[in-house]
């Protein structure tokens, strides 16, 4: 299945692409039925991921180096960093699409925005800026460097400025909330926004955010995409994502067992991991890119499409499904958590849960009964441990990491 906004032009696009990139096309003339041909040029043009990426870049540093504009990079928490130079043409394109994300919820001369996150050379921190900027929406640049600018300082800024609105990773939130009530800080009674990007998150997590922070605000995914693609989906008021058709062809990759993914799938939509075609001419060859993220393809009424994010497709033991579910049951006890921290034993019989509470530690029987639930969830008689007591899942104090991971294995 493929979603863009117009079927004759995307393919136009494309074989302009495929010839830049010196990719093998159909020998017939592909652009004779326009959009009729997209699917067959797209089927005969090799998946591309990550490590193809790097291989390109590594290939072509003469053309790299004297057409970017903006040099940039992932961010490394998940793998080696990837070099992704932006264009003149990729940051005009870049730009207007932030923009049009950005417009969609917060309001110029009103909003102030903290951007909070460590990689210095990511694009997402540049567009960002430029683009609220030039919405009129004042923004900052925030990110807490132990002996230097803590959390006190963060804190001054954020009520100093009278941000409205948090953007940074689900785990850096998270971080913060950790930290301010570490410190006796209350939340900043200014900001009734947080957006979240470059990570899974869930209704609950929302929920379980503001529980934290004590009161009701909106708290939702914001971009998605930022990094080596480019910004192709966002969020408005919902969790659904908006698809950026006229400079994006999506596709979704069949599942090899679904059910290890949702439960249940409506009849009209479809699940799958999201292949990207960047239809914008650029540097790197963004064609048939497998994101490794899993998502469900929602259509309505009027013939567009959103998109839900399931999860990580990945080669962990436990189920994205169950994971999901463990998600949905630790973000919604009786207390809300910082966070939690979920290891498996080297040979899958025994599951050891950290939580960490503003409470600190919980009742005897909430324990029990939180390793009973998490026992049904797992079943396959794994053995469940769950603790509050001497927490070290990847929270230290006074610090803080973009992603943090909830699920491993013990080694």
């Amino acid at each position: 299945m493929l979603i863009t906004e117009n079927g004759r032009e995307a393919t136009q696009r494309l074989v302009g692409l495929a010839q830049r990139f010196s990719l093998n096309l159909p020998t017939n003339d592909t652009t004779a039925e326009g959009g009729a041909q997209l699917h067959e040029i797209l089927s005969q043009l090799p998946i591309s991921t990550k490590e193809s990426l790097m291989a390109f870049r590594s290939q072509n540093a003469t053309t790299y180096l004297s057409e970017a504009i903006l040099f940039a990079e992932t961010s490394g928490t998940t793998g080696r960093p990837l070099q992704i130079p932006r264009t003149k043409a990729d940051l005009i394109v870049g730009i207007r699409n932030y923009k049009e994300a950005y417009g969609s919820i917060l309001r110029p001369s009103r909003d102030r925005v903290a951007f909070v996150h460590p990689s210095v050379l990511s694009p997402l921190r540049d567009l960002t800026v430029r683009a609220l900027q030039d919405l009129d929406i004042g923004v900052m640049t925030l990110f807490p460097i132990p002996g230097l600018y803590g959390y006190e300082r963060i804190h001054h800024a954020l009520n100093q400025n009278q941000v409205t609105t948090l953007l940074t990773s689900p785990s850096i939130v998270h971080q913060i909330l950790f930290n301010f009530h570490r410190l006796g800080l209350a939340f900043p009674k200014s900001i009734d926004k947080i957006l979240v990007t470059g990570e899974y998150f869930s209704e609950q997590a929302a929920r379980n955010i503001k529980r934290l922070v004590g009161r009701d605000c909106h708290v939702a995914p914001m971009i998605y995409g930022a990094n080596e693609i480019g910004m192709m989906m966002y969020a408005g008021h919902d969790f659904d994502y908006r698809g950026i058709t006229r400079d994006f062809i999506f596709e979704c990759l069949p599942l090899e067992s679904e059910a290890d993914f949702v439960g249940h799938v409506a009849p009209s939509s479809k699940v799958g991991e999201l292949l990207v075609t960047s239809l914008t001419p650029s540097i790197m060859p963004v064609i048939r890119y497998a994101t490794r993220d899993v998502f469900n393809f929602i259509p309505s009424a009027e013939g567009t499409w959103t998109f839900r994010h399931i999860g990580r497709k990945d080669d962990f033991p436990i189920s994205l499904r169950r994971r999901n579910k463990i998600d949905d049951l630790l973000y919604t006890l009786r207390a809300p958590i910082f966070h939690y921290n979920l290891t498996l034993s080297p040979d899958a019989t025994t599951v050891a849960v950290q939580l960490l509470t503003p409470e600190g530690s919980l009742p005897g029987q909430e324990i029990r009964d939180i390793e009973n639930e998490l026992g049904s969830i797992l079943g396959d008689s794994k053995r469940v441990l769950v603790r509050t007591d001497q927490y070290d899942g990847g929270f230290v104090e006074g610090e803080c990491v973009s992603k943090v991971n909830r699920f491993n294995v013990a080694a």
